[in-house]
């Protein structure tokens, strides 16, 4: 039987598919070509007001010569005093070119507001404009950032997890990897990871016209990302997680990927190396669904389980 769309979430998500036109693919290295196809996506949410009992802080981190902002939301009920909360420094994806923490505001407000866990959101450096080590030096500065301004954050640092998505899954994926050679203390107490971009050896797709992120798209993203490195033997597990040599030590994982997106394989692989070392891992894949499914049909039931699977992670650790 052929890979096929769920047909619930094909009907929802039509629209947006037709937009998207996903059999007229732009040329590889066509950057900004793919970012306006993102801003698509991204368009067809409304803005999500803040609620009440909900604070949107934003925190301005010095890293190096520049910057990073850091968008905090959290109820306004936490504890202040004692260990505090537990906390998700989160990142977003975006093929390592696009998107930003300030225009994904709608998934700090949505998750803390359903969990009532922390979120930390980190405006990163895009690529190409600012390539590998860029992105992860600015996130490795807030979570150092995170761990020395704790108390005044109301964040338990025993109960601080990181998330991303697609490139900030990857990005997450690399920082854990960092965290742990670096041995900060306490460790990193989970990691969840969505659909992460964690290969950049990742060149086919199984999935005909369905993937949203086909494979022209990943070395697109890829070689904006690592620049000269790409396809080389010399790119670094910081850069692409799955070319880390032992996961031993690296914190128990959330992941989810959906059957018909090109990274399934890779975390399927990832997922093995966790089971293999005994680390704790929770591992969905989504028949019919594509990379970024949540952002084209939200209402689908087929998102919606997978969503609550993804709250219920954020809440357990």
């Amino acid at each position: 039987m052929p890979l096929a769309y769920d047909p619930e979430f094909a009907k929802a998500a039509a629209p947006i598919l037709s937009q998207l036109r996903l059999d007229k693919r732009p040329a590889v290295h066509d950057i900004e070509a793919r970012r306006a196809a993102i801003r698509t996506i991204a368009s067809q949410h409304s803005e999500i007001p803040l609620p009440d009992d909900m604070q949107h802080l934003v925190h301005k981190v010095p890293a190096g010569d520049h910057q990073v902002e850091i968008h905090h939301f959290r109820k306004k009920d936490i504890p202040i005093q004692g260990r505090g909360a537990p906390a998700i420094i989160h990142i977003h994806g975006g093929g390592y070119i696009s998107l930003s923490a300030k225009g994904s505001s709608a998934t700090g407000i949505t998750c803390t507001s359903l969990t009532g866990v922390q979120l930390l959101s980190i405006e990163y450096r895009l690529a190409p404009e600012s390539p590998y080590l860029a992105a992860l030096d600015d996130c490795w500065a807030a979570l150092q950032w995170v761990h020395s301004h704790a108390a005044e954050l109301s964040i338990d640092l025993h109960r601080l997890a990181v998330m991303g998505e697609s490139s900030g899954g990857g990005i997450a994926a690399a920082l854990t990897i960092i965290a742990r050679d670096r041995s900060i203390l306490p460790p990193l107490a989970k990691q969840i990871l969505i659909y992460p971009m964690l290969d950049d050896r990742t060149v086919t797709n199984h999935t005909g016209n369905l993937a949203f992120w086909d494979e022209g798209d990943n070395i697109t993203g890829w070689s904006a990302y690592l620049g000269p490195a790409y396809g080389t033997d010399i790119v670094p597990a910081q850069a692409a997680p799955a070319r880390v040599e032992t996961v031993e030590g690296l914190p128990p994982m959330y992941i989810d990927c959906p059957q018909l997106d090109i990274f399934v394989k890779e975390n399927s692989e990832y997922v093995r190396r966790f089971l293999e070392a005994n680390i704790p891992v929770e591992f969905h894949v989504y028949p019919g669904l594509p990379h970024g499914f949540e952002g084209l049909a939200p209402m689908c039931s087929a998102v919606q389980r997978a969503m609550a699977n993804r709250l219920r992670a954020m809440m357990d650790f």
